[in-house]
């Protein structure tokens, strides 16, 4: 078996998460709003297109690969691979891919969106910083690990160097 699952390294739509109340231990309200962006979908759509080429193509045919012709239930009612089809399967098969980045925005003291400052102290608390993905202001292109073990690296740094 082989398959395709092509997703956006860069997308436009922007989700939040919010408190649900002021006790810490209530799970917060959580909206990804995938493909708000119209042209997040139309990315999706074409890439989901190259992909269906890609498989028919001599090479991968040789090795007896085929399309499966398997409908995505919610979206029978549209003409199979159609563009109404391709977006029925992408706003119905959407799921994160384990990176998620940004819910809490590192930025400078007159940027009103950053949750932490640039040395990762949350702002308007006393004594807490955030050292992960979350304070990326932007997604990085490729998996978030490599940068996250740069961001810890940096904070223990600045940590250390603030206590002597």
């Amino acid at each position: 078996m082989l398959s395709f699952a092509p997703f956006l390294l860069h997308p436009k739509s922007v989700g939040e998460i919010r408190l649900q109340t002021t006790d810490p231990f209530d799970h917060p309200l959580i909206d990804p709003n995938y493909y708000d962006d119209v042209r997040d979908v139309k990315s999706i759509v074409e890439a989901l297109k190259v992909c269906a080429q890609l498989a028919e193509t001599k090479a991968l045919k040789a090795i007896g690969t085929k399309m499966r012709k398997q409908k995505v239930p919610g979206c029978e009612k549209h003409t199979h691979m159609s563009d109404e089809y391709l977006e029925c399967v992408a706003r119905t098969m959407t799921s994160t891919i384990n990176h998620p980045t940004g819910t809490c925005k590192m930025g400078a003291s007159n940027d009103p969106t950053a949750v932490t400052d640039p040395e990762l102290r949350v702002r308007g608390l006393q004594g807490l910083r955030v050292v992960d993905a979350s304070i990326m202001p932007e997604i990085v292109s490729g998996n978030t690990q490599a940068a996250t073990v740069m961001i810890a690296e940096k904070a223990a740094d600045m940590i250390k160097s603030a206590k002597l």
